[in-house]
């Protein structure tokens, strides 16, 4: 009798042990989860915070500014088609108003370097992500370089060589020729910025919608 008890004994014993184990294994994963969606949260409410922040950039100053400033180079290319010099000198100040926005990537780029990415769960969302911060943030990057390398190498320095800066005056006899071929192609890439932010615009209020309803997910 005081064998079987002894087994019986031991045999409670270590079930004892292992449930103990299986608890503390428990208890620890479910703080782990507990503490990987509060991180969850805290991440996707600060990529929405960056959204919300470049989407009002954008649309509040960022794209009128930029659609302003090609109008003036609009209106430059034309008046020097007529060669009407005049209307071109009123206008020789606006073209030294480059504006240039880069999207917040701090967020992303500090979960995707630690790996924390894959606490948003959703890979469409991943993908989502990867997609508009790894390509056409980039790609906004790029043009806004493509804009800034154009207009000091070409459209400047035309203009320190044929423009008297202190009073943003055409020099006399100023062959317009190349100044009208440099404002065109200066016309393109920005008129290509400018649909790039409005492509960063729509795209960044669809990310936000799918980063606010993972935010209901749980």
């Amino acid at each position: 009798m005081n064998k079987k008890y002894s087994w019986l004994h031991h045999i409670l014993n270590f079930m004892g042990v292992i449930l103990g184990v299986y608890l503390a294994f428990y208890i620890n994963d479910r703080a782990q989860q507990i503490d990987d969606q509060k991180e969850r949260v805290l991440l996707i409410n600060s990529m929405i915070n960056d959204l919300s922040a470049d989407i009002k950039a954008y649309e509040d100053y960022q794209i009128p500014i930029n659609i302003q400033y090609k109008a003036s180079i609009d209106s430059m290319l034309f008046f020097a088609s007529l060669n009407r010099r005049q209307d071109m000198n009123r206008l020789l100040p606006t073209i030294f108003q480059v504006e240039n926005y880069t999207p917040t990537t701090s967020t992303y780029n500090s979960i995707k370097s630690s790996g924390k990415i894959n606490l948003l769960k959703d890979l469409k969302l991943q993908n989502q992500l990867s997609d508009y911060y790894d390509g056409l943030v980039i790609e906004c990057m790029k043009k806004s370089e493509l804009q800034a390398d154009f207009f000091m190498e070409e459209v400047v320095q035309w203009t320190m060589q044929n423009a008297d800066l202190s009073e943003m005056k055409l020099q006399r006899g100023v062959d317009l020729r190349l100044l009208k071929n440099t404002l065109l192609i200066y016309q393109s890439v920005v008129d290509q910025k400018i649909r790039n932010y409005q492509m960063i615009v729509e795209t960044s209020e669809q990310l936000k919608e799918s980063l606010e309803a993972a935010l209901q997910s749980k």
